[in-house]
């Protein structure tokens, strides 16, 4: 899709990526992992319910966090901005396709310094002009993000930026789920791309398959080699369900795998349950079993007791009865490539006005670069 004139404005404006850190007034991967936590609880970011589930595997979550840092900016970086004096920010980017990123963790004792690191994260991916998708993944009862993120398709379009609520799910990995004869759960293979592209698409939309890379990287091999060389490993399985000898899929199971605790809610290890929009209630419990029987098979070496799913308000009274645990919503934001410069000053002008309103003065240029912290 062409740059509107408006977009090209924001590009031209942007610095050089080589002045990029002392534009934002940021720095990148400037803290180590103990001192990151810290400002983790320090800023509350690690609230009681997600603190206490991350706990028993606080370790490895730590280890594995120190060998995605060893990669340089490969597989994570963490962009921070402020002091210890006027307060600080931070946010978490990691690598979540080939060219797909989850920006993640956003904590923020500063206004300006959270706009600062948030800018020069979208700066540096339209610098690099390589990064096709960008996601994040936000609480709604969270205000702040809600109010940020939640409203960048209006500045957007859809046809570049999404925002789906959804609900988290804990399954037991003890539990007997049953399957049910009449449908049909297969494992992904190349035969079932166009239905994989299908169901993904009318379940989730376009953006969605852009941004989690089904045309190109199904199984994320390509990604996986990059994780490898830190001796890690970033991998997707994916069960189809038809019912009987019917060739349109009525669900899928999506399951990912990756470092623990790469995103301290388990986000990297989630299993997406899709549920074709014409299934009978009367069906979907059978389904969703169905479906998570097969797709616990992803999770065999899992280091957690239950498999975390991502499942729509359809598949909620299924996954109940079949032993679930809901935790909370979330909701995933996605931008791509193109909408790039525009999520750039959608954020850019909400913080203006949010700085306004305090009573700071923001003084940014025409392309909304800031000024140096």
């Amino acid at each position: 899709m062409p740059l509107d004139a408006l977009d090209q404005q924001t590009l031209n404006g942007l610095p050089r990526i080589t002045g990029l850190e002392s534009a934002y007034g940021v720095k990148v991967n400037d803290l180590d992992v103990p001192q990151l936590f810290a400002l983790y609880e320090r800023t509350g970011f690690l609230y009681p319910a997600k603190a206490a589930r991350l706990q028993p595997y606080m370790e490895l979550v730590r280890e594995n966090w120190r060998r995605l840092l060893q990669a340089g900016d490969s597989l994570l970086y963490v962009l921070t901005a402020g002091d210890n004096q006027m307060g600080c920010a931070s946010i978490s980017v990691w690598r979540s396709t080939l060219n797909g990123w989850t920006s993640q963790h956003l904590v923020s004792e500063n206004p300006l310094a959270s706009r600062a690191v948030i800018l020069a994260g979208s700066a540096s991916s339209m610098l690099k002009g390589i990064d096709e998708s960008h996601q994040n993944w936000f609480r709604p009862e969270n205000r702040f993000p809600s109010r940020v993120f939640g409203s960048m398709v209006q500045s957007i379009g859809d046809q570049m930026a999404s925002v789906q609520r959804h609900m988290y799910f804990a399954v037991s990995r003890k539990s007997v789920l049953p399957v049910d004869k009449r449908f049909r759960i297969v494992p992904y293979d190349p035969s079932h791309h166009q239905a994989l592209l299908a169901i993904a698409s009318l379940v989730r939309g376009g953006v969605y398959v852009t941004s989690e890379d089904f045309t190109n990287d199904v199984g994320l091999d390509e990604v996986n080699e990059v994780y490898r060389t830190v001796d890690l490993k970033r991998t997707r399985q994916i069960w189809l369900a038809y019912r009987g000898l019917k060739e349109e899929p009525i669900g899928a199971a999506i399951a990912y795998r990756g470092p623990l605790g790469v995103n301290l809610s388990f986000i990297e290890n989630r299993c997406d349950l899709l549920l074709h929009p014409t299934l009978p209630d009367s069906d979907t419990e059978a389904v969703v079993s169905s479906l998570l029987h097969f797709a616990s098979q992803a999770y065999v070496d899992f280091e957690l007791d239950e498999m975390p799913v991502i499942a729509d308000e359809v598949a909620a009274t299924a996954l109940h009865h079949i032993g679930g645990e809901f935790l909370r919503h979330y909701c995933q934001g996605i931008w791509l490539k193109d909408g790039q410069p525009r999520f750039y000053r959608h954020v850019d002008s909400f913080y203006s006005r949010l700085l306004q309103r305090i009573g700071k003065q923001a003084q940014p240029s025409p392309a909304g670069v800031p000024e140096p912290l």
